[in-house]
């Protein structure tokens, strides 16, 4: 489904770990926060996420693909095809199986695979959220694979 515009269809709603931008500027953190620019609100002292759905809601923030891209912020998942997707998610498995001991548990918490590219994604989002600590590894693979 092609996004209008780059934003994220309304009815999901703000998603907590998407990247946000201004949509209209405001003051928050002491600065100023103009038009376009990423809202990186996770690194501040204080950001209650409560607060952040609501600028969301009032239309200060919102998601934006081509920002995302532009910005080169968030997973950049979606700047990736088919061989991409599964070329991270190979070398992802390896490092998991360096840190599994059975193959029982190495089953249990590799990345799953899928065919279609948008559950891939989804697959391997779901995959770094249950495991934090593979995320600066999942970071460098990504950017060695997007050329970076």
């Amino acid at each position: 489904m092609a996004l209008k515009d780059g934003l994220h269809p309304s009815y999901l709603g703000w998603q907590i770990d998407w990247p946000v931008f201004v949509k209209v500027p405001f003051n928050a953190f002491g600065q100023q926060w103009k038009k376009g620019k990423p809202f990186n609100w996770h690194g501040m002292f204080g950001a209650d996420p409560a607060k952040i759905a609501q600028l969301y809601a009032q239309g200060f923030i919102y998601h934006n693909r081509e920002l995302e891209v532009e910005n080169k912020v968030g997973d950049r998942l979606s700047e990736m095809n088919s061989e991409d997707l599964r070329t991270l998610v190979i070398r992802l498995n390896t490092k998991v199986k360096e840190v599994t001991t059975t193959a029982k548990e190495f089953n249990q918490k590799k990345c799953k695979q899928s065919k279609y590219d948008d559950k891939q994604r989804g697959l391997l989002r779901s995959f770094l959220r249950n495991n934090d600590w593979i995320t600066d590894y999942f970071y460098e693979q990504r950017d060695s694979i997007l050329g970076e």
